[in-house]
């Protein structure tokens, strides 16, 4: 399931310096466009960007591909994951894309659970973690982070005078 999640990311992280080259709002005024042309856009208007994330997939691919670094890889993929995922979502992506986000997600997490107790001694030496522990650490910052986005999408000015 590892090697078989590197080698689709690896892919998918190739195809990034290709994926969004001419994707621009040059007929569509922006007050009509959907979400999904507008991300398209977003990451058209750079190279740069999509290239970095890509690159970003590709070096924690290749490092879910070996036993001794795989945990490495998965904290790598994890934060990009879950911004593809968000961003899925958010905008409105064919859910195919989606659901193969939620799968090599869902593959980092696994790995995350399966490693947690050298997880737990890089983070915190003298702190053994079990896995009932560590769930409910994870779902506690799964669910933090649901409810952060909703207020942003819902109370937008409400999370603004939160952080500042």
């Amino acid at each position: 399931l590892r090697m078989w999640t590197a080698c689709f990311v690896i892919i998918y992280g190739a195809a990034k310096a290709f994926q969004f080259q001419g994707a621009a709002l040059s007929e569509t005024p922006i007050n009509q466009a959907g979400r999904a042309e507008l991300m398209w856009a977003f990451f058209g208007a750079t190279s740069f960007y999509p290239v970095f994330i890509g690159v970003i997939q590709i070096s924690g691919a290749f490092l879910l591909l070996f036993q001794r670094t795989k945990l490495l890889g998965a904290l790598i993929l994890f934060p990009i994951f879950m911004n593809i995922i968000l961003m899925d979502y958010l905008y409105y992506i064919h859910r195919g894309a989606l659901i193969n986000a939620l799968l090599y997600f869902s593959v980092c997490v696994m790995i995350l659970v399966q490693q947690r107790q050298k997880l737990a001694q890089l983070l915190l030496p003298s702190h053994k973690i079990t896995r009932e522990e560590y769930i409910v650490k994870l779902i506690l910052a799964f669910t933090f982070a649901f409810v952060f986005v909703i207020l942003n999408l819902y109370f937008p000015s409400f999370i603004l005078k939160l952080l500042f």
